[in-house]
C-alpha cells in the first residue's frame, strides 16, 4: 500500500499536468468543443465521420464495419481509408452518450497530446529511473513542433502506444515475464489500429529493441522464440480480418501509390530544420509546407546530442540504441530517392529495397510522417542528456532548471491560439430541410449530391459526413483512394454529367446504377449553364423523376426506378469460329475480342471521331438477340459515345439500335463493377452481317472493347 500511493499520485499529477498543457496548447478549441474543428474541414471531418461510423459499427458487432455509406455502389468502402479503430475503441462510449461527432473528435484531439506524453513518460522513466528526465522527454515527444504540421491528422497525434510498446518489450527482456510481451503486442496492435502506417513502421523500433536486448540479456533462445510466436499469433488474430479486406480492395482496384507521389511526399533532409509557420517561436525562421515541416525542436536535439557525446557507461547502450532508431527512421523517411536541400541522390535509398520486397508498402505515400519515429528516438535520448545537464546544477536549484527546460520545450511547439474552423453541416436552413426530408424518406436509396468536384475537398467531405444524418448511401465520398467510377463521374472532361447536351443519358446511367435521390445545391454550382441544363433535364417530362421537393436553393429530385433488363429466354452464344471480324482500326487486335481474357482488349488507338466500326460476317444467317461488350475498370471512359448497330439481311440493311450505351453500362456496372458488360438487345432479325458503328466524338478517349459476345435466339 505504501508503494502504490506515490505511484498513483505520480500518475494523477502527470495526466493532470499534461491535460492542462494540452488544453492551453490547443486553445481556443476548449471553448468550442461542439462547434469547431482544429486546422481545417477536410481530414478532421473525415476522422470525425470515421469515429462516428466505428461507434455505430461497435453496436452491431463490427459485422458491417467496412460497408461504409460512401462511394455507392461499391462495397467495403471503408477499406479506402483508415478505420481508426484504435481511437474509436476509447471514444465510442462518448459518441453513444452525446451523439456529437465533433465533440468526440475534439476530445480525442486534446487527449492525443496527453496520451503521447504519458506513453513517453513511462518509457523514459523506466529507462532512466528519473522523474525529471522522464517529464522532459514526455514534453519533447508530445509538444514537438513537428506535431503542429500534423494537426489535421489525428492518427499521427495519437502516438502514445509506440513508446508503451517499447517499454513493455524492455520489461519483457529484463524480467522474462510473458505478460509484458503480451502488453507489447497489445500496444503495437492499438497503434496499428490507429493508423495503418504503424503496421509497418512500428516494427522498426521494436525490432531494434529486440535485437539490442537479446544481445544484452541473453535469454534462453527457445523460450523467447516460443513467446514471440505466441504474441505474434495473438496480435495477428484481430488484424487478420482487417488485412483480408484491405488486401481484397487492393487487388480489386489496384490501389497503390505512383512512384512520383511517394517521392514527392518523402522528406528532404532540410525538412528537419524547417518548423511550421504557425509555431510562434519559429515563425520568422524558414519553414516547409504540408508534409515537409519536420523540425523536432532545438532543446530536444541539444539534449539528445549531449547524451550522445557525453554518455555514461551504464546508459551508453540505451543511448546508442535510440540514436540508431532515430537515424534509421530518418534515412527511411527520405524515401526511395533521398534528397538534401533539393539535391536528389543519383542512387536509390534503402527504402527502395523495402518497396521492392515488402507486400503492400507501395500503398503508403507520406513517408515524411516517419519524422514521428525520429522524435521518438530523440526524446528517449534527451532523457539521458537531461540527466547530464540537470546533474551539473546543485540539488536545491535543479527544479528551476527542469522548469526552464520544460517551459522551453513546450514553447518551441507552441502554436496557440490554434486555427479552429466552424463546422455545422446543417447550418443553412435550406440544407437542413432537404436532409431532414431525406432522413424521413423511403424507400431507401442512394444519393448523389451536386455540384461534385475533386478540387473542393471540404464540400465532398461534408457530403460524406452527412450520411450520418440522412442515413442513405451516397455516390459522393472522399478518402485516401477513390474508385474508378467516382473518378470518372468527377472528371470535368470525361464525366457523362459534364456533357450538358446529353445529360438525359447521364441521369439514365445513375438510375441504372441505383441512384434514387439527386440533391442539387443550386447556390453552390459555379456554372449557370450546368445548373440550367441539370434542372431542365430533371424538370422535363422524360419519365425519370418521380417527385421534386424544393427547399429554397436546395432541391431534391426522387428518381424513378430504371427498368431492369428482362431475363434471357435461353439465348446461345454465337461461337467465334462462326464469325469473321473486320474493323476500321487495329485489325491486328481483333482476336483479343474473342480470347476470353477480360484484361486484353481491342482498341482504336486514337480519339473517337465518329467513323469507327467493327463488322462481323456470319457463316450463315443468325437471329441475333443481343450484343455484349465487356469493359473493365481501367477503361470506363472508352465506351462509344454514340453507337449504331446495323444488320445486313437477305432483304437488305437496317439499323436495329442507335443511341447511348450508358443506361446499359449502368445495369452492367450494378452487376459487376470490375468488369461491367454493356448489353444491347436487338429487334428480331436474320443477320448475315452485323456492324457496330461508333458515331460520337471525344477529345482524347478512344473506343475499346475487352470481350465481344454475340447472342442468338
Amino acid at each position: 500500500m505504501r508503494r502504490s500511493t506515490p505511484v498513483a499520485i505520480e500518475i494523477a499529477a502527470l495526466l493532470g499536468g499534461l491535460t492542462l498543457i494540452a488544453i492551453a496548447a490547443t486553445y481556443p478549441l476548449i471553448r468550442h468543443l461542439s462547434t469547431r474543428l482544429p486546422n481545417d474541414l477536410v481530414d478532421p471531418v473525415l476522422v470525425a465521420w470515421l469515429l462516428a461510423w466505428d461507434a455505430d459499427a461497435f453496436r452491431h458487432g463490427l459485422t458491417h464495419l467496412f460497408d461504409a455509406p460512401s462511394f455507392f455502389p461499391y462495397l467495403h468502402t471503408l477499406a479506402y481509408t483508415e478505420t481508426v479503430l484504435g481511437v474509436a475503441l476509447f471514444t465510442a462510449p462518448l459518441q453513444w452518450l452525446t451523439a456529437n461527432p465533433i465533440l468526440v473528435y475534439n476530445v480525442a484531439f486534446i487527449a492525443a497530446f496527453v496520451q503521447a506524453g504519458a506513453g513517453m513518460y513511462v518509457l523514459a522513466r523506466a529507462l532512466t529511473g528519473r522523474r525529471d528526465a522522464a517529464l522532459l522527454a514526455a514534453l519533447a515527444y508530445a509538444f514537438t513542433p513537428l506535431r503542429v504540421a500534423q494537426f489535421a491528422h489525428l492518427q499521427w497525434l495519437m502516438t502514445g502506444w509506440l513508446p508503451l510498446s517499447l517499454w513493455a518489450l524492455h520489461r519483457y527482456f529484463s524480467t522474462s515475464a510473458f505478460r509484458y510481451l503480451l502488453a507489447c503486442a497489445a500496444a503495437y496492435l492499438l497503434q496499428t489500429l490507429t493508423g495503418s502506417y504503424f503496421a509497418y513502421f512500428g516494427l522498426i523500433p521494436l525490432v531494434a529493441v529486440a535485437i539490442a536486448d537479446l544481445w544484452r540479456f541473453r535469454p534462453p533462445l527457445a523460450r523467447t522464440v516460443v513467446h514471440a510466436i505466441a504474441a505474434a499469433v495473438i496480435c495477428a488474430l484481430p488484424l487478420a480480418p482487417l488485412v483480408s479486406v484491405y488486401a481484397g480492395a487492393r487487388r480489386e482496384h489496384d490501389f497503390k501509390r505512383p512512384a512520383s507521389e511517394i517521392v514527392s511526399l518523402s522528406a528532404d533532409l532540410a525538412d528537419y530544420v524547417h518548423g511550421h509557420q504557425h509555431v510562434a517561436l519559429w515563425r520568422f525562421g524558414s519553414w516547409g509546407n504540408g508534409e515537409h515541416e519536420l523540425f523536432p525542436g532545438a532543446i530536444v536535439s541539444v539534449l539528445a546530442a549531449v547524451a550522445l557525446f557525453s554518455w555514461r557507461r551504464g546508459s551508453a547502450s540505451r543511448v546508442w540504441l535510440y540514436a540508431a532508431i532515430a537515424l534509421v527512421t530518418l534515412v527511411l523517411s527520405l524515401g526511395p530517392q533521398p534528397s538534401a536541400w533539393g539535391h536528389r541522390s543519383p542512387i536509390h535509398g534503402p527504402y527502395q529495397l523495402l518497396l521492392d520486397v515488402v507486400p503492400g508498402l507501395d500503398g503508403l505515400r507520406a513517408l515524411s510522417r516517419m519524422g514521428v519515429f525520429v522524435v521518438l528516438g530523440l526524446a528517449a535520448m534527451a532523457a539521458y542528456g537531461a540527466i547530464r545537464v540537470i546533474d551539473c546544477v546543485s540539488p536545491p536549484r535543479r527544479w528551476i532548471l527542469v522548469a526552464l527546460l520544460a517551459f522551453g520545450i513546450v514553447a518551441e511547439g507552441w502554436a496557440a491560439p490554434i486555427r479552429t474552423v466552424p463546422f455545422d453541416p446543417l447550418g443553412l436552413p435550406d440544407d437542413r430541410a432537404a436532409y431532414t426530408f431525406l432522413r424521413n424518406s423511403g424507400p431507401d436509396g442512394a444519393v448523389l449530391e451536386l455540384p461534385m468536384s475533386v478540387a473542393d475537398e471540404a464540400r465532398e467531405q461534408r457530403y460524406q459526413y452527412l450520411t450520418l444524418f440522412h442515413r442513405h448511401r451516397t455516390i459522393n465520398g472522399r478518402s485516401g483512394y477513390a474508385p474508378a467510377l467516382t473518378q470518372w463521374l468527377y472528371s470535368d472532361q470525361l464525366s457523362p454529367l459534364a456533357d450538358l447536351d446529353h445529360l438525359d443519358v447521364g441521369i439514365d446511367l445513375l438510375r441504372a446504377i441505383g441512384v434514387r435521390y439527386i440533391v442539387i445545391h443550386r447556390g453552390a454550382i459555379d456554372r449557370a449553364a450546368a445548373d440550367t441544363a441539370m434542372m431542365r433535364v430533371l424538370d422535363g417530362d422524360g419519365g425519370r423523376v418521380a417527385a421534386k421537393h424544393a427547399f429554397g436553393q436546395t432541391v431534391v429530385f426522387t428518381l424513378t426506378d430504371a427498368p431492369a433488363p428482362a431475363p434471357e429466354p435461353g439465348w446461345r452464344t454465337v461461337p467465334a469460329s462462326a464469325m469473321h471480324a473486320r474493323a476500321s482500326h487495329s485489325p491486328d487486335r481483333l482476336p483479343l475480342l474473342f480470347d476470353r481474357d477480360r484484361d486484353t482488349r481491342w482498341l482504336t488507338g486514337g480519339r473517337q471521331t465518329g467513323d469507327e466500326w467493327i463488322e462481323l460476317e456470319f457463316d450463315a444467317p443468325h437471329r441475333v438477340a443481343a450484343v455484349r461488350m465487356q469493359t473493365a475498370e481501367r477503361s470506363f471512359e472508352d465506351y462509344p459515345r454514340q453507337l449504331a448497330i446495323d444488320v445486313v439481311e437477305d432483304a437488305g440493311s437496317r439499323t436495329v439500335f442507335q443511341g447511348s450505351v450508358l443506361p446499359s453500362f449502368g445495369h452492367g456496372f450494378a452487376v459487376n463493377h470490375t468488369y461491367p458488360t454493356i448489353e444491347i438487345r436487338l429487334a428480331d432479325n436474320r443477320a448475315r452481317r452485323l456492324r457496330l458503328r461508333q458515331l460520337g466524338a471525344t477529345g482524347t478517349m478512344f473506343w475499346s472493347i475487352h470481350e465481344l459476345e454475340v447472342l442468338e435466339r
